[in-house]
């Protein structure tokens, strides 16, 4: 039985590892033989635990993220299975592993999703995930130019990803600029009203909205999803419970029957109907398929 510390994950897996392994998980899933555990949320006085899992045949793995959160602070841990006899067969620790499965994630979905010709990507943040974004979307990308909107520490996140990638512009932007811009907007925020207003958002652009995954939270406002032709999630129980976005918006401005999920879009594309609306948007809540996979993964590179 393995022990996996944030350091050997690092060490273990690249980005591109991740979005790999993630994307046969999602085609897995879409294909209807992966069994997912929504997450449950149990809430204390000054803590609260959470868990969501998967069992994953072709990997032979089942598992589940546990995590606790304290005053915004997140601790996860993944216990992993064997699916053929139920054996304990490592425990992950899940902060570096929950930072390359959601910026994974999102890369999958806007390989799928967005125009091929994209250029420009805007990121409304400047944490983790807002950097593991960019390190997801820019990495073998066609994209040549990023534009960081954040309220602290932008031109630290600025400065590192210019040295990370060289041969591509990373600057400090505003807002507005930033979503008129962008043919690929990312906000990565805690934020609970809309970052900007979804008139900016240029026809054709992919919108992916990461930062929360509760439903008394947004970072999208109602006109933006109004524009959407093609509305995406992981998984569609989880997003009618937790989808702050999508279930805060106004009577009749989102249509659940034409919400899909991810892995369905990467089985059947020809579902995507984009002429629909002018703007393409990605709702992620985090899904346990993604760390259930990415957990197999490492227990393999450790055997």
């Amino acid at each position: 039985m393995h022990f996996i510390t944030d350091d050997e994950v690092r060490r273990l897996i690249t980005m591109r590892d991740a979005i790999a392994e993630l994307r046969l998980a999602l085609i897995e899933h879409g294909m209807g033989r992966a069994s997912v555990q929504r997450r449950v949320r149990t809430n204390g006085e000054h803590v609260s635990i959470s868990t969501m899992g998967a069992i994953l045949p072709r990997a032979g793995v089942c598992g589940a993220k546990v995590y606790s959160t304290h005053r915004g602070r997140f601790d996860f841990v993944i216990p992993v299975f064997s699916s053929a006899d139920g054996r304990l067969i490592s425990i992950v620790h899940g902060d570096a592993l929950t930072e390359f499965r959601t910026a994974a994630v999102t890369r999958i979905a806007s390989d799928a999703l967005a125009r091929h010709d994209a250029r420009v990507l805007a990121v409304f943040g400047t944490g983790r995930q807002a950097r593991a974004h960019i390190r997801a979307l820019v990495d073998d990308s066609r994209i040549e130019r990023v534009l960081i909107v954040g309220i602290d520490h932008v031109a630290p996140t600025v400065a590192e990803m210019q040295a990370l990638f060289p041969d591509t512009l990373i600057e400090a932007s505003h807002a507005q600029a930033a979503a008129q811009a962008a043919d690929v907007i990312v906000t990565a925020t805690r934020s609970a009203k809309p970052l900007f207003d979804g008139r900016w958002v240029k026809p054709g652009a992919f919108v992916a909205a990461i930062g929360s995954s509760k439903p008394d939270a947004r970072e999208l406002d109602d006109t933006l999803l109004a524009r959407a032709g093609t509305l995406v999630v992981e998984s569609l129980e989880q997003a009618h419970i937790e989808a702050g976005d999508l279930l805060m918006a106004a009577p009749g401005v989102v249509d659940w029957n034409r919400v899909i999920e991810l892995g369905a879009v990467l089985v059947a594309p020809q579902i995507v109907h984009p002429a629909q609306g002018d703007v393409t948007v990605f709702k992620s809540l985090g899904l346990g398929i993604a760390d259930v996979a990415l957990a197999g993964l490492l227990t393999a590179r450790m055997a």
